[in-house]
């Protein structure tokens, strides 16, 4: 995987740096990126040192300010006045990236029409630590070589030759992180309800389902074959098994979870439209 990012560069503006924007930028920095190359456009995210910040687009377009990389990183529900500002000046060699949950390369083309090409991103907030998955569609003149050095220090990148599975995509790996802490957090609650001290059922937990992932990971099987290994007829871990597996409800659960974060998503495209 590559790590570094000392060689890049291209001027880069994060117009929004929230949560998943600020874990990116965090690991292209520890990567090498050069601060100097950066800008953010954010009234309320935390100052980075090193780094310019402006409370506005305005403020940014006053400084006399280019960007060969722009990255949108707000609200969907933004889109409408930050395009309105911002597609004049992505224009030429720009690249346009977006981690907006719900806005399409159609929608971004109609936007930025100038752009030289129009990148929709889908990272999760395992990128902070280089353990993400980050799901990649292009439109126009892309410089493929250049979106993998971003991309590869975050972690796992998945290219797609469109992006009409995306919605689904962030339900599953962009929302997928908080599901699994949900799921770890309940575990650990169960355990304390049935004895456990706090602490002790939270860190067992952790271990429990971090270990197991990094073991399907690494054994390349299948996860059927590795419960076989855990379980055993008539054993404590079928008797559990039993219970996750009665009449389908896990899978029908998880379904729903996920349907609910898919749809939403495509609510949240309505909205960057005004159509919602």
């Amino acid at each position: 995987m590559t790590m570094d990012l000392r060689n890049f560069s291209d001027r880069l503006l994060l117009v929004g740096c929230g949560n998943m924007a600020g874990a990116m930028l965090d690991r292209w920095l520890a990567a090498g990126l050069d601060r100097v190359q950066v800008a953010i456009v954010d009234p309320i995210a935390a100052p980075r040192e090193g780094i310019v910040q402006y409370a506005a687009l305005a403020d940014w377009q006053a400084a006399g300010a280019a960007a060969d990389w722009i990255m949108l990183g707000m609200k969907p529900q933004q889109l409408s006045d930050v395009a309105d500002v911002l597609a004049p000046l992505a224009t030429g060699d720009t690249h346009l990236l977006s981690i907006l949950a719900g806005v399409s390369l159609a929608d971004l083309a109609a936007r930025f029409p100038g752009a030289r090409a129009h990148v929709r991103i889908l990272p999760n907030l395992a990128a902070r630590i280089g353990a993400g998955v980050t799901a990649v569609a292009t439109l126009g003149e892309a410089d493929h070589a250049a979106i993998a050095g971003l991309l590869d220090p975050l972690g796992q990148t998945v290219t797609l030759a469109d992006d009409t599975t995306m919605d689904l995509i962030t339900a599953f790996t962009g929302s997928g992180p908080a599901f699994v802490f949900r799921l770890i957090e309940s575990y650990a609650a169960a355990g304390e309800r049935l004895g456990l001290s706090a602490e002790d059922a939270l860190a067992l937990a952790t271990a429990t389902f971090g270990g197991a992932t990094a073991l399907l990971a690494d054994s390349g099987e299948k996860p059927g074959t590795l419960i076989a290994q855990v379980a055993s007829k008539g054993g404590t871990t079928q008797a559990g098994l039993d219970v996750l597996d009665s009449d389908g409800q896990l899978a029908a659960l998880l379904t729903n979870v996920l349907r609910a974060a898919r749809d939403r998503g495509r609510e949240l495209a309505d909205l960057a439209r005004g159509e919602g």
